[in-house]
């Protein structure tokens, strides 16, 4: 019995907590350096988009995952800039930090538990700013804007 317990997934209990907050961290990461001028409804919208690429099964399925996809395919190969940029990614606003880091504490909460994250549709997978008008915009369904993000899902 044990045995099947441990081939179906078991993790001690040290190794959930530190995935946890790994998961946290990089979440906060991303909501800090794609969001932190937002209020606080675009910066769940940005945090949303994470989630939903980890459900959405066309995605890594962890939050790192999704936030670091590509980042070691060299400068601005990846999903989202900041982790691919060759910038240093130290949190300088000390606020705004904390903002993202109780945030993400909240959204990995719901995440972990399935529950929906609730201010975008699950099928919202892409975002851009309003400064850029990149050429696959045009590709998606454009479902949401929030702040300074527009939000879409695919086709």
């Amino acid at each position: 019995m044990l045995a099947g317990y441990v081939q179906s997934g078991y993790e001690p209990m040290e190794k959930r907590l530190e995935r946890a907050d790994t998961e946290r961290d990089c979440l906060a990461q991303a909501i800090y350096h794609e969001a932190r001028g937002e209020s606080a409804e675009g910066q769940l919208a940005v945090a949303n988009v994470i989630v939903n690429r980890a459900r959405s099964g066309e995605f890594p399925d962890s939050l790192c995952g999704v936030i670091y996809q590509n980042a070691n395919k060299g400068l601005y190969r990846c999903q989202f800039t900041f982790a691919c940029d060759g910038r240093d990614n130290t949190p300088g606003e000390r606020r705004a930090w904390a903002k993202s880091k109780d945030l993400a504490r909240e959204v990995y909460a719901e995440f972990a538990q399935g529950k929906d994250i609730g201010v975008l549709p699950g099928s919202a997978l892409y975002y851009h700013t309003t400064a850029v008008a990149p050429s696959w915009s045009h590709t998606f369904s454009r479902v949401a804007a929030v702040d300074s993000h527009i939000f879409y899902s695919p086709n």
